[in-house]
Order: C-alpha cells, then structure tokens, then sequence
C-alpha cells in the first residue's frame, strides 16, 4: 500500500531545551506534540542525547541566549526525554522516530584553560582549554574518540624562536617592525605584552603551495610571489602567543588564510607543531577576547581570511595567535573501528527501541569533528592494524572505516527489523559527493567512505532522508541529489525532503509547494522544531513563523480538532 504524503518535523530538542525560558516538563512536551498534531504533522523525528542516562554532561554556564545548566535541568525534569515525547506523539496520532547520530557525542566547545568556565565545566582537555559538553561515554572512554595521525609531526622542537608572517600577495604593507607587537600566556587566558625584542626581515618569496580559505575558494596559487615578515632574535617558551599590530584604525592589507599566516620555528629553523585562533569561534564566540578572556583554537574555521593589521580593540579581530601541539583527538566523535564504540551505539539504538519508537533517522553529520585540519584524523591504531602495507594512507584509512561502519549499519538494522522499527537514513548532499563543499568539511569524519549505494543495494534502508545544508537551495536540482532519488526509487525506498526553515522567508514555502508537487518524495521534513515554535512554562506551544503556519495549512490535514487528532497511525 503506498503511503500518503508525510508532514514532518524534526525537534532537535537540545537546542529547545537550551533556548527556552524555563525548565520543560512532561506537560511541556505534551502541549508541543497537540499543538504540532493539529497543524497536520504526522510524524515527529527527536533527536537522542544520551536521553536515558540524563543527557550529556554540560556546563553550568551560558553561551548567549543558550543557557546550558537549564538544558541540564530539563533532562534530569524529564528523566528520558525521548520516552515522554514517544508517549506524548502516540497520544496524539503521530508516529515518532528517534534522530540518532553516532557521531554526536558532544559539541567542539572549549573554554580557554585559565578561564573561570574551563575550572567549573571543563571535562576533557583539547588546545586552548577544556571541553565542556560531552556525553558521559566519551569522559569515561577519551581514547576511543578520532585519533589524528603522528607520522608527520616533526620530534623535538625547542622554544620558539623565530616567527614567519606571510601575506596573501606581493603588495606592499604598511605593517614595520614598530607596529608589530608579541603577546603572550601560560594558560590562554587574559594574554600579556611580551616584553621582547626582536628583529624583523622582509622578503619575497613564492608561495610554496596552494592556499584556499573556508569556503574553498582560492587565496594563493603556489608559486605566486607573497610578501613575508619574519621576526627573530628572541625565545618564547609560552604555550600560546599572538602576534598583533598598534594600528587604530584601517584600511588593513597585511591580509591571507588564518591558517596559511603564521609559521613558529625554533632556534634550529624547525617548524613547531601548533594550530591558531583568528578571534571566532563557534561556541562562546561572544565571550572571545585575548585581552580579558581567551580564545579558541583548531575551531575549523581557522582559514577564514583575516587581516594583521585590522583595530583589535575588540580583542577578537586584527592578531593572529599560535598554540603549541595538535590535538591529539577530535573534539568528541568517536572512532566506529573500535568494536567498544559499535558495542555503545548499539546500546543507545536499544534505549530508542525500548522508549518505543517506530523509526530510528541516523545521520552522520554533526558538531563535534571540528578541526582545522579534517584530513588528518582517523588513524587510530585499531585502523592502522587493517591497513594493507603500501596502500596510500588516507584511502585506506577510508576504506577500513567505511568497512567498519557499514558492519554497524548492518548490526543496528538487524536490531530494528527484530522489534519492527523502520531504518531511516539522511543522505546528505554535502558529503555523499566527489566535491564536498570545503565549509562543511568541519561537520564530518573525513577518511571515511560512507558507501550509500552499498547500504541500499543490501536493503539497509528502508527510508531515506534528503538532507543537505550548504547546497540546500539547489536540492531539487542537485545532479547528486537527483541520483540520491533515482536509487532510493529504484529500490522502492521512500524518500522525504529535509526542509531547512529558518525564517518567514517566503522561498520556503514556495520551495515546499515544489516538493510536494514534484511527485518523487513520501514526506516533507521541516527542520527545526525550535527555529519556528515555542513551548511555554504553561504548556502552550504557538508557532513563531507565519511561513510555517502556511506550509502546514498547505500540505498538512489542518485544521484538525485535537480529538480528530488522537488516532493512532500505529
């Protein structure tokens, strides 16, 4: 029997529990699921977060308008959050599936190591600080996180001893020697003057390699003459130091890729290992400051293009800074290899079973593989230990991963099948391609082949998710997007639309009308919950988006009374 068209929303409810102004209860999650059933939703996807061991461990402060020790308290006032909202959704008629990501077992939060947050929150150590929220398997089992390859770091580096700042181009720059000041900490917090001197050289060198910034477009073709100021004639042995320049105001030009501006070397001209920090940052970015707080380092955004010589009387523009060491791990993800990471998966898809859900979403995209250099990561011994001698590293490493991966899939569909839960899986645009686009190489494992055709063709899936965020303007007209579809509908695999709504932006409702008419989707999934709704402390849930009232009105069963609402799609 084919099924009729879905209406769909995803509640990625940490972010709701973060962002509300009061501590959910179980009334709460019942107010949410009435109001979404009577606006014609059919299913609900909730998201894990270690829901039956009372959530993550998370800090006690707030990162702007996110309030981490609320989100706390609401996972400990509803005990199993997933379990009250599987409940809540039956009673209204609506199917809810549990939104599983393996890779998700924390965020890439880090608070600077000499700061308050880091003393009171801090769980795990990673460059510039401490990490703070992270899923109590991963404090327990730090060693089974992504581990990144040693074999091209360089042994025994001394004290910093000279400093290479190169310039995207050749022009000229108005940054001297008197301009140019030396910071530094212990402890990457509330950083000082360096009171050294030291002698500047100017040069013109070419570039020795290609440089691109976030986004992947180009800064630097190797070969192309760029202009370098090296400081030398001075030892630092301070873990962190930035570089920075007195000037008040602009226009700046001494300007290239965060992480192509900065080399440290030691007395013996060798290049120090060590990541950097450009003044963003992805959590506690609002709190950045080198004067009166910290910074963050290896964030994944590191090769942004900044500028030297920018005002920095903000404290997180116009400095570049350099940390010393790579991080040994990712933030939080944990290696699929390592048959103690499948055994905890596999345990977490049994305490979504066991709250009673009727589907389980796995996506594979997530917020704890930032780093600023993806490609190194993934070489955990267990990995090297099935690399065939002679194999190129990096193709190994994804190909023994991938193996490993698809060994889960196969274990966690078995599981499912033999409690009648329906597999779905988000096919993600972004990564799922031979041109991943180089900003979202941040939210993946890379060295890893995700083989989906594989999965597919072994009858793994029984649903499947579009998904994508940097290209999901083109998703309908995607070439690999469009292959996505065609092999989900080749196998007779449901396929439905994952529809990002972040505003009354009216494209969203024409790009909504256009799914539906387009004939080749079962369901239309509005992500997310918290960007269009809110719950209050009384239990009324009202949505904040006119947009999404319109979409619902148009493809939803609304208006539908909340007893009509109550039958079961079970």
């Amino acid at each position: 029997m084919t099924r009729p068209f879905t209406l769909e929303v995803l509640v990625d409810f940490l972010d709701d529990a973060l962002r509300a102004d009061h501590v959910w209860r179980a009334r709460d999650v019942d107010g949410l699921m009435r109001a979404l059933a009577e606006l014609g939703v059919r299913r609900v996807s909730w998201a894990y977060y270690a829901d039956e061991r009372g959530g993550w461990r998370m800090p006690e402060f707030a990162d702007g308008e996110s309030s981490w020790a609320r989100a706390t308290a609401t996972y400990r006032s509803l005990g199993h959050p997933l379990r009250v909202a599987v409940e809540a959704g039956h009673r209204y008629g609506m199917e809810v599936y549990a939104y599983y990501k393996p890779y998700e077992t924390g965020v890439a939060m880090v608070a600077p190591e000499g700061s308050p947050e880091a003393r009171t929150s801090g769980l795990l150590p990673h460059a510039g600080g401490r990490l703070c929220a992270l899923d109590p398997f991963v404090v327990a089992h730090p060693h089974l996180r992504i581990q990144r390859r040693a074999d091209d770091l360089p042994e025994g580096t001394g004290p910093i001893c000279a400093i290479r700042l190169v310039k995207r181009d050749d022009a000229p720059t108005r940054v001297t020697a008197g301009h140019l000041q030396l910071w530094a900490s212990v402890d990457n917090y509330r950083y000082e003057r360096a009171a050294v001197p030291f002698t500047l050289t100017e040069t013109v060198e070419p570039a020795p390699r290609d440089v691109a910034d976030c986004g992947g477009a180009a800064v630097t073709r190797r070969g192309d003459p760029v202009r370098v100021l090296t400081l030398s004639g001075f030892r630092l042995d301070d873990p962190y130091l930035l570089v920075t320049t007195d000037f008040p105001d602009g226009p700046a030009d001494f300007a290239h890729s965060g992480t192509a501006l900065i080399t440290a070397l030691d007395a013996e001209g060798r290049e120090v290992p060590g990541c950097i920090a450009t003044g963003a940052g992805a959590w506690l970015a609002g709190k950045v400051d080198f004067r009166r707080w910290g910074l963050i380092f290896d964030y994944g955004w590191g090769s942004a293009v900044i500028a030297l010589d920018a005002p920095n009387a903000s404290g997180r523009d116009g400095f570049i800074a350099f940390a010393r060491g790579r991080n040994p791990y990712l933030p939080a993800a944990l290696c699929e290899t390592e048959p103690a990471v499948q055994a905890f998966w596999l345990a977490c898809l049994d305490a979504a079973l066991d709250a009673g859900v009727d589907g389980v979403d796995f996506r594979e995209e997530n917020h704890c593989t930032h780093t600023d250099e993806p490609d190194a990561y993934g070489f955990n011994p267990v990995v090297l230990s099935r690399v065939t001698p002679g194999e190129d590293l990096r193709a190994a490493a994804a190909r023994v991963r991938g193996e490993a991966y698809t060994a889960f899939l196969r274990a966690a569909k078995a599981r499912l099948s033999a409690r009648g839960v329906r597999l779905r899986y988000h096919l993600n645009m972004d990564h799922f391609r031979q041109d991943p686009p180089p900003c979202r190489a941040l939210a993946y494992p890379a060295n890893l082949h995700f083989d989906w055709r594989r999965w597919m063709a072994e009858g793994l899936l029984d649903e499947a998710v579009l998904r994508s965020y940097q290209l999901r303007r083109t998703m309908l007209t995607d070439a690999v997007g469009a292959e996505m579809i065609a092999q989900c509908r080749a196998q007779g695999i449901p396929i439905a639309f994952n529809h990002h709504v972040f505003d009354d932006d009216p494209w969203y409702l024409d790009e909504a009308r256009r799914v539906i008419a387009d004939g080749r989707f079962a369901g239309l999934i509005l992500y997310e919950n918290n960007n269009f709704t809110r719950t209050d402390a009384a239990g009324n849930c009202r949505v904040t988006l006119d947009v999404v009232r319109r979409i619902c009105e148009e493809m939803g069963d609304s208006p539908r009374s909340t007893q009509s609402a109550q039958r079961s799609l079970r």
